[in-house]
């Protein structure tokens, strides 16, 4: 006898090879969540382990960043020191080369169409000429120290503000305090998917026993 065009026994061997697929799948499903359930049974423990430990590496990283920032300040104040320091210098080689000249011009007399003191003379000149090529580098060197100074206290508040960013950062994980409600959400979707996976099973069971009842009737009939 047939059923919808297909042979009883035929069918029965379908919803019954349909219910055990569906039994097997359900199980698969349900040891999936109940694997999950445990991993998510210490779950708020562990993050607030996670939680404390970033708080904490933030906290190294901004006292680091804090500093840097000291570091990078005071060294811009000894460049700063040290070019005005260096100016000084350029402008105590700028008064000897100009002694030099002063003394080279004294030296350069004569007595009775002779000149006795005409190399000492000369050598301050050259000296004056020397000293005043130093004293241009000087001035060079001491701009180029207010250069950087400038640039590394532009440094220093550039990681100052990264200080204050990664503070903020620290602050709003450590004021995070949702771990539990997420772990609630977690295990609240863990209990209904399981009760799904239930109905669908309970489905699968009766299906493959109405397939297994259809055969075994077809059995006994025939």
């Amino acid at each position: 006898m047939d059923t919808l065009g297909v042979g009883r026994r035929r069918l029965g061997t379908g919803l019954l090879a349909f219910g055990l697929v569906g039994l097997v799948l359900a199980a698969v499903v349900a040891a999936g969540l109940i694997a999950g359930a445990v991993a998510a049974r210490n779950l708020d423990d562990r993050l607030a382990a996670d939680q404390a430990r970033i708080v904490a590496l933030l906290d190294q990283l901004e006292a680091t960043v804090d500093r840097t920032a000291v570091s990078a300040g005071n060294a811009s104040e000894t460049l700063a020191t040290t070019g005005r320091t260096v100016e000084s210098a350029a402008a105590m080689l700028d008064g000897l080369a100009g002694v030099s000249d002063q003394l080279a011009d004294s030296l350069d007399f004569s007595i009775f169409g002779q000149q006795p003191l005409a190399g000492a003379a000369g050598r301050f000149g050259e000296f004056a000429v020397q000293v005043r090529a130093v004293g241009a580098n000087v001035d060079t060197l001491a701009a180029n120290l207010d250069t950087n100074s400038g640039d590394v206290a532009a440094l220093a508040a550039d990681i100052d503000r990264l200080a204050g960013q990664v503070d903020a950062i620290a602050v709003r994980i450590a004021d995070f305090d949702r771990t539990a409600e997420l772990v609630d959400l977690l295990v609240a979707g863990i209990l209904l998917l399981g009760l799904l996976v239930t109905w669908l099973a309970v489905g699968a069971a009766f299906t493959a026993w109405a397939g297994w009842r259809l055969r075994r009737a077809v059995d006994e009939s025939g």
